[in-house]
């Protein structure tokens, strides 16, 4: 526990939501998942939360930001033999590891954007430059193997087409899709708002490429069965890949 003053203010779930810049909704979800209890309740039943928990929020962000996976995340922060210091220090060197990486990104999203304003020419494999090479090559090898050369060469230039800011709405959209999916686990494949989500899904990912419905089967299928794929999803939720592949399946037996 991190000692503070004797007399301290308590936060409501909005006012932690807002200071950490989440949505109220992911606060419940972790509350929900055992990741972050609120300090007490009202006797109206809302969730008051001080400044032992809004520090455990920070950690579970920063791990969040870091890539590790709720289910890693709670590990890490409830083990009793790490105190809050050598998490801070665990975080700190992991992000001095990435430094050398995001120096590299930064200067292929710089290329790239002269790139598309016309004043140097880029190889497709550039587009990758700082990636770590090992997955970019594991994920295009996959992607060519379940859907073609075409596909995948047609894809990419959707992408170098369609600009940095509007890459990085798409990526933000992505994001959120899969994590209201997340968030609607418990409701079953079969819900109403799962099924809405995988057509917002499915509407998300015309902006990279036109799947069949068969296609898009294959890719759900591919979210479950393939093991980088399966560990990319489950690090956002575990058991999320084949709850995708699940409501994707129920999805095309309602349209048929």
């Amino acid at each position: 526990m991190v000692y503070h003053s004797v007399i301290e203010k308590l936060l409501t779930v909005g006012e932690l939501a807002k200071m950490a810049g989440v949505s109220i909704r992911t606060l419940r979800f972790y509350d929900v998942h055992g990741l972050l209890k609120p300090r007490s309740y009202t006797a109206a039943g809302y969730r008051r939360y001080g400044r032992d928990e809004a520090l455990r929020l920070q950690q579970i962000l920063f791990y969040r930001e870091l890539g590790f996976s709720l289910e890693e995340v709670k590990k890490l922060i409830d083990d009793p033999a790490v105190s809050l210091l050598e998490n801070l220090r665990c975080q700190s060197s992991l992000l001095k590891d990435r430094e050398k990486q995001l120096a590299d990104l930064q200067k292929t999203i710089q290329k790239t954007i002269a790139s598309l304003e016309g004043k140097i020419e880029m190889e497709i494999n550039e587009y990758y430059q700082g990636l770590p090479q090992e997955k970019v090559d594991y994920y295009r090898r996959e992607a060519r193997r379940r859907y073609g050369e075409e596909t995948v060469r047609r894809s990419e230039e959707m992408v170098v087409k369609m600009g940095k800011t509007k890459m990085a709405e798409l990526q933000a959209q992505g994001q959120s899709i899969f994590e209201e999916l997340a968030e609607n686990i418990p409701n079953g494949p079969a819900h109403s708002l799962s099924q809405a989500l995988i057509a917002k899904w499915r509407e998300w990912l015309e902006n990279f490429a036109q799947y069949t419905d068969e296609g898009l089967l294959g890719l759900a299928r591919g979210y479950r069965d393939d093991p980088e794929f399966k560990a990319f999803f489950d690090k956002i939720h575990p058991g999320l890949a084949a709850f995708i592949a699940d409501a994707v399946e129920v999805y095309f037996k309602k349209t048929a």
